[in-house]
């Protein structure tokens, strides 16, 4: 078996456009199609290289769970950038909530910043040190 990369990850959405907004105008990724799927629809947003997020939309039938750091299952998903500090700035201004603010963590040779999605989901940025 080999696995060549990641194709998707997908996200459960509680409010599609502000979902959309944070992804596209605030990520700056591009929305790509909607499918619909009968009791829902899935919304692409594509990353740079070439893998897709998946936005599911259960049109108002989500329902949300507050998870602890520690617990079992995702915990986050983390994506390189250049000058994580600068982003950080830049999430501040357009009000996003940051859980962990810029920081070295040079047993990972990796600086790192936490922040949430509109949906509650945790998201890194991170670049090597």
């Amino acid at each position: 078996m080999i696995i060549e990369k990641i194709n998707h990850v997908s996200i459960n959405i509680s409010d599609a456009a502000k979902s959309y907004d944070f992804y596209s105008r605030i990520l700056g990724l591009t929305q790509q199609e909607t499918v619909d799927c009968g009791d829902f629809d899935i919304t692409y947003f594509g990353l740079p290289d070439g893998s897709r997020l998946e936005l599911f939309d259960y049109r108002g039938k989500n329902t949300s769970m507050t998870r602890l750091e520690s617990e079992v299952g995702l915990r986050h998903l983390a994506f390189e950038v250049k000058d994580v500090a600068a982003h950080e700035a830049y999430l501040r201004s357009q009000g996003v909530e940051i859980t962990l603010a810029t920081c070295d963590l040079p047993n990972l040779g990796a600086r790192v910043m936490l922040f949430l999605d509109p949906n509650n989901v945790t998201l890194e940025f991170c670049e090597p040190l």
